[in-house]
């Protein structure tokens, strides 16, 4: 893929192979999905990158009534950060475009605390969701499975 380099950040694809490549190396792709060219399920979604491919954010609008965990809102399905930018502002210049997109309303996404390295001199490191609360999320629990919910409400 072609892009002008800079720092904006782009909307582009479920297909797109250069995310695909950093959505396999996320925590949450399970290992029979490794590879596939989607890299997303089913719902309306926003694919967002940076131009040189460093960076993964997905926001999906899921059927509400399909859900069975009872949320609702836009939720991030994934995000992979590898680029020198700092991970809340890229997260917030995400929330404006599904704003954009779609108009207000309440994110939310799952962070699995185990999956979380504490590694010295990280910020955050072991505090699960630290960027996302950087950017003014809350946790709002913890679902079955021992994620913790995190979640961000009406964005106005």
């Amino acid at each position: 893929m072609f892009l002008k380099f800079d720092d904006k950040l782009i909307v582009t694809d479920q297909c797109d192979q250069e995310m695909r490549l950093l959505a396999d190396r996320h925590y949450s792709r399970r290992p029979s999905s490794i590879g596939k060219a989607q890299f997303l399920y089913a719902c309306r979604k926003i694919v967002i990158r940076n131009a040189e491919g460093t960076m993964l954010f997905a926001w999906g609008y899921p059927d509400e009534t399909m859900r069975q965990d009872g949320q609702s809102g836009y939720n991030c399905v994934i995000f992979r950060n590898e680029s020198s930018r700092r991970s809340s502002d890229i997260i917030l210049e995400c929330e404006a475009i599904a704003v954009e997109r779609w108009g207000p309303n309440r994110f939310f996404t799952y962070v699995d605390p185990r999956k979380i390295k504490n590694q010295p001199g990280l910020k955050g490191g072991g505090n699960p969701g630290y960027c996302f609360k950087c950017a003014g999320w809350k946790k709002a629990g913890v679902s079955s499975r021992g994620l913790h919910l995190l979640v961000k409400e009406a964005f106005l």
